[in-house]
């Protein structure tokens, strides 16, 4: 059987509200228990009170289930018939039988009971609800708490910002407000040594933050550009304060939206008036150019001089002077080492520098030496010259076979008599004898160096060329010229990739077989991750990614002129 159990709620302002609840039983429980089909929180009612038996027709019996007995329709009794309309009093609580809608076979409406609500209505009938009913009035009691709040809020303050020595003393006292009440947010993690001083960049009372406050402490900070070069608006007539807001958080000073630079640089031609050699970019997805490299150079006069090509330029190549296979280093079947068949990766010769945000510089002793050894003489193998200038590693030579020539006992079929014969510690030479031995440790030096140089060692990994001829032959090992940093006008980090094999990237280094070919990714490589600000699926990235505002390294902030100061 299907009973409607409608709950009545009268609001505070006489709204009548209700809600319908809908329980299933062959007979309608009241009580205070739990799973009753009218559930009473009113503690005058038992547990299990009284139920309410439907008859044939629209007729029903009402049973109390307590000794007390139930009150229906005025009169209190065990058992009595009810019919639609009929009244049912327990606790505080009217239950009235009425006719059930399409869908059920009974219904009852659960409302307080009238004299409970009479009562606090009589309760509350002496209490005033508005101002009106009080001494008081609105518009008094709002200009008094205006003026109060306004006064201590802002008079206060002011005041110790004229009054010399009040300021300070309001800062020391915790329940008086000082200018610290103005402040709208947390500064700057930078900015916090001189939080409690407002007047370090607030100067003047209610005016903006002036560009020279923030001089006073950046004057050495790089400018973005030459103002005088490039006459725009937006490098004379902006302040820093337009995209320096502090009081944002501890980190929230610098603004990392990409429109604070695609406003310019998505269109530098028309904004600089073709001055610029920078390529247009606006979004790292859709329009940024090709990167460019930095590589080593040096101009005729031998001052560093780099150069910057973009990685898909047909001429890009890397004139090292240094020879230097990867496919043949990187075979995955290894390659001869003196201890064995030895297996190379990335890890053998780069490693990252400390902080992991760039790569140490490849060094021939920790690195090359173990396969590479300089050794030049068969009767001491262990003994090699120092990888180092020409001039050291001649020296080197002829010192080591001048020793070996004036002792005696070389085995060399072409050395002279007195160089190959054997002579007892302390044997005088003849200086004809000591002539003959010297001229043979100098030629026999030179040869060892023109086989070193030219032959199993330095022309192996270096471009050597011969100088001179006879005595003065020397030789120059041209000087290997590597880039230090490919990315001179952005910003990376290995540190933020430790995620990602090296390969990942630098995918084409197992085939390259020339030290000239640029194994540097692109920017298709990095767009595999990375994406603009509004770029779903991939890491957001904007353009302070990877690259500074303050960059100029000609100008800085305190020399700039014409910066905005409005």
């Amino acid at each position: 059987m299907r009973w409607l159990v409608r709950t009545i709620t009268r609001k505070k302002k006489g709204a009548v509200a209700h809600t319908d609840e809908v329980y299933g039983g062959e007979s309608l429980t009241i009580g205070r228990a739990a799973g009753q089909g009218v559930f009473l929180s009113d503690l005058r009612v038992a547990l299990e009170h009284a139920r309410i038996v439907p008859l044939k027709g629209a007729r029903f019996r009402v049973e109390s289930l307590i000794a007390a007995g139930v009150r229906v329709d005025g009169k209190l009794q065990q058992a009595a018939g009810a019919g639609i309309g009929s009244r049912i009093e327990i606790g505080g609580q009217l239950i009235r039988v009425i006719k059930p809608p399409q869908g059920f076979d009974a219904a009852v409406e659960i409302s307080e009971a009238e004299a409970a609500t009479e009562s606090k209505a009589a309760k509350f009938a002496d209490r005033p609800f508005s101002l009106k009913g009080t001494w008081l009035a609105k518009r008094s009691v709002s200009w008094t708490l205006f003026l109060l709040a306004t006064g201590i809020g802002l008079g206060l303050p002011v005041a110790g910002h004229y009054v010399p020595g009040l300021q300070d003393k309001l800062r020391a006292t915790p329940v008086v407000p000082s200018d610290g009440q103005w402040i709208s947010g947390t500064l700057q993690a930078a900015h916090h040594f001189f939080g409690e001083d407002c007047s370090t960049c607030h100067v003047k009372p209610f005016q903006m933050v002036r560009d020279e406050s923030c001089t006073a402490c950046h004057a050495t900070t790089p400018a973005h550009a030459d103002p005088v070069f490039f006459e725009l608006p937006e490098l004379t007539e902006t302040r820093c304060a337009s995209c320096h807001k502090d009081h944002n958080g501890l980190d929230g000073l610098i603004s990392h939206d990409q429109r604070f630079c695609d406003s310019c640089h998505q269109d530098l031609d028309q904004t600089t008036g073709q001055r610029t050699v920078l390529a247009n970019a606006s979004d790292f997805t859709h329009d940024h150019a090709q990167f460019k490299v930095e590589l080593a150079g040096w101009d005729g006069m031998g001052n560093y001089l780099p150069r910057r090509e973009p990685l898909d330029s047909d001429t890009l190549s890397e004139d090292s002077n240094l020879k230097f296979p990867h496919d043949v280093h990187m075979n995955p079947e290894g390659i001869n080492a003196p201890s064995g068949r030895r297996v190379l990766d990335c890890g053998s010769c780069h490693q990252p520098e400390p902080g992991g945000g760039k790569m140490l510089q490849v060094e021939y002793e920790p690195m090359c030496q173990e396969c590479h050894t300089l050794g030049f003489e068969a009767q001491e193998p262990d003994r090699q010259v120092p990888h180092g200038k020409v001039a050291e590693v001649l020296f080197m030579l002829e010192e080591y076979y001048a020793n070996r020539a004036l002792m005696g006992g070389y085995s060399d079929v072409t050395a002279p008599t007195v160089v190959r014969q054997r002579r007892r510690p302390g044997t005088r030479l003849s200086r004809a004898e000591r002539d003959e031995a010297l001229s043979w440790a100098r030629s026999k030096s030179r040869r060892v160096g023109e086989d070193l140089f030219e032959g199993q060692a330095c022309s192996v990994c270096h471009r050597v060329d011969r100088e001179g001829s006879g005595d003065s032959l020397t030789w120059k090992v041209q000087p290997v010229r590597v880039a230090g940093v490919w990315f001179a006008k952005a910003e990376f980090t290995h540190a933020s990739h430790t995620t990602m094999p090296c390969g990942g990237c630098h995918y084409d280094v197992p085939q390259s077989s020339s030290s000239d070919d640029v194994l540097i990714p692109g920017i298709d490589n990095c767009r595999q991750c990375h994406g603009g600000e509004h770029e779903k699926g991939k890491v957001a990235s904007t353009c302070t990614s990877c690259h500074g505002y303050h960059i100029y390294d000609e100008l800085n902030l305190a020399g700039a002129s014409g910066s905005g100061q409005n």
